[in-house]
């Protein structure tokens, strides 16, 4: 059986191969940034750390995690439910305090099924996470996670002329997640999660 590359193996091997062409100062520049991103892989380490999105939120709301101020399960449903204030069927229409419309608008079923489903998507997929944080800083992936795991609206003449300006918010449940996942500056490598939320189709 061929052995499967990990992702970072296979950028170490493009490496190698320009550094066989290129010039003194070009090989290099590129050695000094493959060591960079090897010791950032390194550092992340072979299992991911078990994240706790209250506790994220909380430490790096400063640096632009929002989960649950924009998805999580505590945010009332309808528009009824809070008039004037922040709803997940008022997101479709762009009420205030959301900055714009939206198609789509889900919140996490609940704290527990939130905070699960976010460490399996990491857990079984850590290795590419781990690459693409190494190498570009940040993770951004939509994943199904095969249940039910928010509920919400989305713009039911979405696909029309002028459906978002005129929107039909239809009810309804998701099993697709959008993670975005962001290094933090200095050492050692850490990130955080700086949004995870139940999504349309992708």
């Amino acid at each position: 059986m061929k052995r499967r590359l990990r992702p970072l193996a296979v950028v170490a091997l493009a490496v190698a191969a320009f550094l066989a062409s290129a010039s003194a100062a070009e090989a290099a520049q590129h050695e000094i940034e493959l060591r960079r991103v090897m010791g950032i892989y390194d550092e992340l380490g072979e299992r991911p750390p078990r994240i706790n999105i209250e506790a994220n939120d909380a430490e790096h709301a400063g640096d632009g995690a929002h989960t649950l101020e924009a998805h999580g399960p505590d945010i009332p449903l309808e528009r009824g439910d809070a008039p004037g204030g922040r709803t997940i069927e008022g997101r479709i229409f762009g009420d205030a305090p959301w900055d714009r419309p939206e198609n789509w608008s889900y919140r996490w079923l609940d704290s527990s099924t939130m905070n699960r489903t976010i460490n399996d998507i990491i857990r079984a997929n850590w290795e590419q996470i781990r690459s693409d944080l190494a190498q570009r800083g940040e993770f951004n992936g939509t994943f199904d996670a095969g249940k039910a795991v928010g509920d919400g609206f989305f713009n039911e003449r979405q696909a029309l002329p002028g459906g978002r300006a005129a929107p039909v918010a239809k009810y309804g449940v998701t099993g697709y997640v959008f993670l975005r996942l962001v290094m933090l500056a200095g050492e050692p490598a850490r990130f955080f999660v700086e949004t995870a939320y139940p999504s349309g189709l992708p």
